[in-house]
């Protein structure tokens, strides 16, 4: 799977080309074995090029993650390669109420489901926890609204992109 990455001001080709731990990642021209290990919630070990990271990984929204790394924040931005970055009233409404469409930021598995159809939610709560590359993460809504659509099940496979909640 290829992404592209703004991070600093500069776009990134990221591509895992295999999964698994350690994992092979291609950061634009460089190759790298990436070790991810869950520590617990967003916290997660990495071990590159024989260096060892504890990470904290936080998605800001639709595409948007923050990432603590050695007491410093980082904002990046990605995209999956060779779709556009929406530009509509779902991200337009970040921390807002609105239509929301929560999408897995990468293919995986659905864990878990923290909300119902029907349910009220509020900015920042957890909606779904999907598994990654050996990885929980739980994304969350970016604005107050109403589930309106649940699209997948516990257990099922998901694809990098997919629409997992709509909330409204």
């Amino acid at each position: 799977m290829s992404y592209l990455a703004d991070f600093k001001g500069q776009t990134h080709k990221v591509a895992v080309t295999s999964m698994g731990s350690p994992a092979a990642v291609q950061l634009d021209e460089a190759s790298h074995e990436v070790d991810f290990t869950p520590i617990g919630g967003s916290l997660f070990s990495l071990i590159i090029g024989g260096r060892s990271y504890e990470v904290d990984v936080e998605e800001e929204g639709e595409g948007v993650l923050a990432i603590w790394v050695e007491n410093e924040s980082h904002r990046i931005e990605f995209q999956e390669e060779g779709r556009r970055r929406r530009k509509g009233p779902a991200a337009a409404s970040q921390g807002r109420g609105g239509r929301q469409a929560i999408v897995a930021p990468m293919p995986g598995k659905v864990v878990k489901l923290l909300v119902s159809s029907g349910q009220e939610v509020s900015a920042g709560q957890g909606v779904i926890v999907i598994e990654a590359m050996k990885m929980e993460n739980e994304l969350k809504a970016t604005g107050p609204g109403v589930v309106k659509e649940i699209k997948v099940q516990e257990g099922a496979g998901v694809g990098g992109g997919e629409v997992l909640v709509v909330i409204e």
